[in-house]
């Protein structure tokens, strides 16, 4: 099972470092450690299933591309407790602006419509920062360190 903690970063923000045993895991405990991060998890319920896709040109830049879409939904009027990947696959279908290979995460965001008085605001997070952010292998399977602008 996968691990997460924060810490602060020593160039400003918030550290969120999650251990996994794969990139899949990753995605998920990420994911799950924003949400946390962001709101009281008593509050909020899996009312509901939001499906959600991103890619990116590698395993950073998916990370990155998959929790600004979270923090997107819940600036458009949504709370979550967790996701959960359903496929992470490298995809041909090329557009006008990308002329490479690229990796597409799918999932299933699981919360509800924010509401004002019943859900509880911890640390609200503008952005996952992309310079800071660090995957790698290791022992135990891959890290992840990102810094989020909170």
């Amino acid at each position: 099972m996968a691990s997460y903690n924060f810490s602060e970063d020593p160039r400003g923000g918030v550290g969120l470092e999650v251990i996994a045993r794969d990139h899949n895991e990753m995605f998920n405990a990420a994911a799950t450690a924003l949400c946390l991060f962001m709101w009281d998890q008593e509050s909020v319920e899996e009312r509901e299933e939001i499906p959600i896709s991103w890619y990116g040109f590698d395993i950073p830049t998916t990370v990155v591309g998959l929790l600004s879409e979270l923090l997107f939904q819940m600036d458009n009027g949504w709370v979550f407790k967790r996701f959960v990947t359903h496929s992470l696959e490298e995809v041909d279908d090329l557009d006008e602006r990308h002329r490479k290979k690229q990796l597409k995460i799918t999932g299933i965001a699981y919360g509800e419509r924010y509401r004002p008085n019943h859900h509880k605001t911890r640390f609200p997070v503008q952005a996952v920062l992309l310079p800071r952010l660090k995957v790698r292998n290791i022992e135990e399977g891959v890290r992840l360190y990102c810094v989020l602008d909170a």
